[in-house]
């Protein structure tokens, strides 16, 4: 299907390719006949997938209820919150209002302690941050602003990607100015996360906005609620299942590099994040 924006009436562009459908959002296209063939004078905006997946939509309606303004949720959900596995899926309101299945659900390893409301956690506890957060945005120590990073190439994330480098240190001590900061310290050590020491397990990661703007815990007496919280690789034992993480969500690689380059910035992305029953009634 295939229908042009005028000045009076709506644009959308659907794309079916299998399963998978493509509208298009925001688009503004104009054509102009000139006895050639019409020629497009504005490129239109990327195209936002999505498919037919199981998504819990009784969750994201109840999400979106409560947080209107949001398009796209990375719903990381659980049985409790004492739960260490989980899933995440993504879903996306079309322009109909109607939310559609982007990707899961996949599943998930979270915390070694569960997941806990950000407001009742603290840094070191081992939950993952329980609640809704946007889409992290941070300005590294050399003025790059990013949302999500890696020690491998960008795989084609919708949001800034930073390429770690060796002076790259995500700042966790509690009460520390560099507290839930990117920062300049090479081989900094723990609490702090020197992120090229990590490895494959921050291959891709994407910030979870739990405890950004505003941060609290980077001066003393603070309560330090949470940093370096992302969505990142999992961890393997030697008998290769999944390792609860510190604090954070994390997926197999093929389904963390789909939710990188699905999570986009201009659909006002939010991570809800707990157990199921919490985010239907309360996140």
């Amino acid at each position: 299907m295939l229908f042009w924006r005028t000045p009076w009436t709506a644009l959308a562009l659907s794309i079916v390719t299998g399963s998978v459908v493509m509208v298009s959002t925001a688009m503004a296209i104009t054509v102009v006949e000139s006895g050639t063939p019409a020629t497009v004078t504005a490129t239109a905006t990327r195209d936002v997938p999505f498919g037919d997946g199981a998504c819990d939509f009784v969750t994201i309606e109840a999400l979106a209820a409560r947080h209107p303004e949001v398009d796209q949720f990375v719903v990381a959900a659980t049985a409790s919150f004492r739960a260490t596995s989980g899933t995440v899926e993504i879903a996306v309101r079309d322009d109909g209002g109607v939310w559609r299945c982007q990707q899961g659900p996949e599943p998930a390893r979270f915390g070694r302690s569960g997941t806990r409301p950000l407001i009742d956690r603290r840094s070191g506890d081992g939950t993952t941050p329980a609640g809704v957060f946007p889409l992290g945005t941070v300005t590294a120590w050399d003025g790059q602003e990013l949302s999500a990073f890696g020690n491998e190439p960008d795989p084609g994330s919708l949001a800034p990607y930073r390429a770690v480098r060796q002076e790259d240190c995500w700042g966790a001590t509690p009460g520390a100015s560099r507290y839930q900061k990117l920062v300049n310290r090479p081989n900094c050590s723990g609490p702090d996360e020197w992120l090229r020491g990590f490895g494959g397990a921050y291959a891709h990661a994407v910030v979870i906005g739990a405890n950004l703007d505003p941060v609290s815990g980077d001066e003393p007496g603070e309560p330090p609620y949470a940093a370096a919280i992302f969505l990142h690789r999992n961890s393997y034992n030697a008998d290769g299942s999944t390792r609860t993480t510190s604090g954070c969500v994390a997926l197999d690689i093929g389904p963390l590099v789909a939710a990188v380059r699905t999570i986009d910035p201009r659909l006002d992305p939010h991570f809800a994040i707990g157990p199921v029953d919490y985010l239907r009634s309360t996140a």
